[in-house]
């Protein structure tokens, strides 16, 4: 391995999404984001919905990602995600339909479980537009 470099792993159920070595990764915690970079303290973390920033080889990858939990140690970082998906992947007019459609439900009437399932699919959604900005800021970060 590479020094300042680490063995990153996300794993979803449906899916292994990501394995590589990476200089660096950024996401988000209930308490807030860390940042994570070869050598860091071993530590488990829970892993709030939102966007997971990668740093590899000079370029970022960024993804959307669903709860879950990761373990880090001192040359590796192991993500276990409800879910992730790309953020090049993401079609953007979707997503805006997505969250417009939760938004216009949330305000009507409903049952507390259906108030959770439209919560839960406005938080999925907003993380997924997020991780499309973030995208497009990296890339003009670059340029």
């Amino acid at each position: 391995m590479e020094h300042g470099r680490f063995f990153l792993t996300i794993v979803c159920p449906e899916k292994d999404f990501f394995e590589d070595e990476v200089n660096e990764v950024v996401f988000s915690t209930p308490e807030g984001s860390i940042g994570i970079m070869a050598g860091h303290a071993p530590m488990i973390a829970a892993v709030s919905e939102g966007v997971v920033e990668i740093l590899a080889d000079g370029d970022w990858k960024i993804a959307a990602v669903g709860p879950g939990f990761c373990e880090i140690g001192y040359h590796k970082a192991e993500f276990y995600l409800d879910t992730a998906e790309w953020a090049d992947e993401i079609d953007v007019a979707m997503a805006k339909e997505e969250l417009e459609r939760a938004e216009q439900r949330i305000r009507s009437e409903m049952s507390q479980q259906e108030y959770v399932l439209t919560q839960a699919s406005m938080s999925r959604d907003l993380a997924r537009l997020k991780a499309v900005r973030s995208r497009e800021k990296h890339r003009m970060v670059v340029r």
